[in-house]
C-alpha cells in the first residue's frame, strides 16, 4: 500500500510541475516555441555526447576480459591470437605478447612451407611423409601451446600491483614483491624463449629437406630431428 501512496505523490508533484511549467500563470512554457525546442534539443544532444564519451573512454582504457585458454587439449590459432592481441599494447607484458604472438604466425607459415617440401620429397603416405608431418605438426602444436600458455600468464600478471612496487623500490617488503612479479615476467619469457628455439630448429629442418638428394636417407637429417624432438620434450616443463 505503502508504494501506491508514493507513486500518487509522485504524479501529484508532476501534475503540480506541469501547470507551473505551462499555464498561463506560470512559466507560460510552449514545447512547440522554436527558442524551447531548440534549447531542448541542446540539452538531450549534451547529455547524448557526454554519455557517448563517458563509455567510450571506459570501455578504451578497462582491461580486457580475461579469457583463459586450455593449453592441454588441441587448440588452433584462432583460440589464441584474439587473445594475445589484446595485450600487445599493454604495459609490463606487451612485448612478451606480440613476441608469443608472432610465433604463433610464424609456426603456422613454417609449418605449410614444411609440408609442402616434405610433399616433394617424400610420397603422402609413406613412412618418410608421416614421421616428418607429424613431427612438423607437433612442433607447431607445441608453439601454440606454449604461447597459449604466455596468454593465460598475460592477463593474469597483476599491473598495477607491478606499478606499485616499482615504485616503492629500495625497501625490503616492496623488493621482496617485486621479486615475485620479474620471477612471473621471467617465466613467461623463458616460454617466448623455447618457442624461438623450436622454431630455429623448424627452419634448419626445412632448409635440411629441401636439400635432400633422391639417394640421401632419413639419417642424414638425423641430428635436426632428434634435436626438434628433444625440444618439444622439453616443453612439457612448462605444462
Amino acid at each position: 500500500m505503502k508504494r501506491y501512496a508514493r507513486l500518487l505523490v509522485v504524479y501529484l508533484l508532476i501534475a503540480v510541475a506541469v501547470v507551473l511549467l505551462y499555464a498561463p500563470w506560470g512559466l507560460a512554457l510552449r514545447p512547440w516555441d522554436y527558442s524551447i525546442l531548440r534549447a531542448g534539443m541542446s540539452i538531450i544532444a549534451g547529455i547524448g555526447l557526454a554519455g557517448v564519451f563517458g563509455t567510450s573512454t571506459y570501455f578504451a582504457l578497462k582491461d580486457p576480459d580475461v579469457k583463459l585458454l586450455e593449453p592441454t587439449k588441441v587448440m588452433d590459432d584462432d583460440e589464441v591470437v584474439p587473445v594475445l592481441e589484446e595485450y600487445v599494447d599493454t604495459p609490463y607484458v606487451g612485448g612478451i605478447a606480440g613476441d608469443a604472438l608472432e610465433q604463433v604466425h610464424s609456426a603456422e607459415r613454417k609449418k605449410k612451407r614444411l609440408h609442402k617440401v616434405i610433399g616433394i620429397q617424400f610420397s603422402e603416405g609413406s613412412i618418410s611423409w608421416d614421421r616428418f608431418v607429424t613431427l612438423v605438426d607437433t612442433a607447431e602444436r607445441t608453439v601454440l601451446r606454449n604461447s597459449a600458455l604466455v596468454a593465460n600468464n598475460v592477463q593474469s600478471f597483476d599491473r598495477e600491483g607491478y606499478a606499485q612496487e616499482k615504485a616503492h623500490h629500495g625497501s625490503g617488503a616492496h623488493d621482496e614483491r617485486l621479486a615475485l612479479y620479474d620471477q612471473q615476467l621471467s617465466r613467461m619469457r623463458e616460454v617466448v624463449t623455447a618457442n624461438e628455439r623450436v622454431l630455429l630448429e623448424m627452419g634448419k629442418l626445412e632448409l635440411e629437406l629441401s636439400r635432400l638428394e633422391e639417394d640421401d636417407t632419413l639419417e642424414d637429417n638425423g641430428q635436426t630431428v632428434e634435436e626438434l624432438q628433444s625440444l618439444i620434450e622439453e616443453t612439457k616443463y612448462y605444462r
